[in-house]
């Protein structure tokens, strides 16, 4: 079946956006080995995406910001929760519950995003769409074999409040469409600084009073630079694919990611991939390709 020229820029954005996120738990381990606490990674990072977001906005678009009032909490709420604290929502899911329980709460933003916009958006729901969210939920079980579920408590409330602040931007930027990606991305980066700059001076003071930032290395300098834009250039592919797509169908392409980063795991840290792992990845891939494929 052909695919409309549309649909293939909107497939290639949600691919882009999916890898550069797989690229995040790789920094993430790297900087949490270099001493760099959780709250000031993500305010780090942010300060960076900030300077990428600037720059796209003010040289190349040459925009200027302006809101209106009746959109100024559907704003609060997009880069207050859904941006700024979703990463450290996810991040804390990880530390407070098994890690193979936190992703697979946190992915499970390819179900909720769905029924968000079916709820808010009033977007249709078929048989192809559902038996690719059917998919996608056995390929979560498979990938992440989720368990001791005694155990989730404080971290799996962490982990779903990840995953909801995702699926929330999603259908939130949907509604705000009216605005540049540049705005959006300008503001997101902007309060992120603004809240984890503070939570960070607050809850890891010491890093910053005894000189600890001061003494990081050159390496991890980079590599924060790296994961800032990294951070900026994932949401900008995943807000301009879903400009194209139906929330069903972009959130299905996006959970390629976890294909990417099973291929990244093998690469940077050796690990060997299992039968049900991959068994877990194809049904992504063919989840995704149920929705590409059909003509929307």
């Amino acid at each position: 079946m052909k695919i409309s020229s549309k649909n293939i820029k909107g497939i290639l954005f949600l691919f882009t956006s999916a890898f550069l996120y797989s690229l995040m738990p790789v920094m993430m381990r790297t900087l949490g080995s270099e001493g760099v606490p959780p709250m000031s990674q993500v305010f780090l990072r942010y300060i960076f995406a900030f300077v990428a977001a600037a720059i796209y906005l003010f040289i190349f678009n040459k925009e200027k910001i302006k809101i209106e009032k009746k959109d100024m909490l559907l704003f609060a709420v997009a880069t207050v929760f859904c941006y700024s604290l979703t990463n450290l929502f996810l991040t804390y899911g990880i530390l407070f519950t098994q890690i193979s329980n936190a992703l697979f709460l946190f992915y499970s933003n390819a179900i909720i995003t769905p029924v968000l916009g079916y709820f808010i958006l009033k977007e249709k729901i078929n048989n192809r769409k559902i038996a690719a969210l059917i998919l996608s939920l056995i390929a979560l079980v498979l990938l992440f074999q989720p368990n001791s579920f005694p155990t989730w408590k404080i971290g799996g409330i962490f982990a779903l409040l990840a995953a909801l602040g995702q699926s929330l931007y999603i259908i939130i930027r949907k509604i705000l469409k009216k605005y540049s990606i540049g705005i959006m991305m300008i503001l997101n980066t902007l309060v992120g600084v603004i809240v984890l700059g503070l939570m960070a001076l607050i809850f890891e003071s010491s890093f910053y009073v005894k000189g600890s930032l001061f003494t990081l290395s050159t390496n991890t300098w980079l590599l924060t630079i790296f994961f800032g834009f990294d951070n900026f250039l994932a949401w900008f592919f995943m807000i301009k694919g879903f400009e194209l797509f139906e929330a069903t169908v972009g959130s299905v392409i996006l959970l390629s990611e976890l294909v990417f980063g099973v291929l990244l795991a093998i690469l940077f840290f050796k690990e060997t991939p299992t039968l049900i792992t991959i068994i877990g990845g194809s049904l992504i891939l063919i989840s995704s390709l149920l929705i590409i494929l059909k003509k929307e």
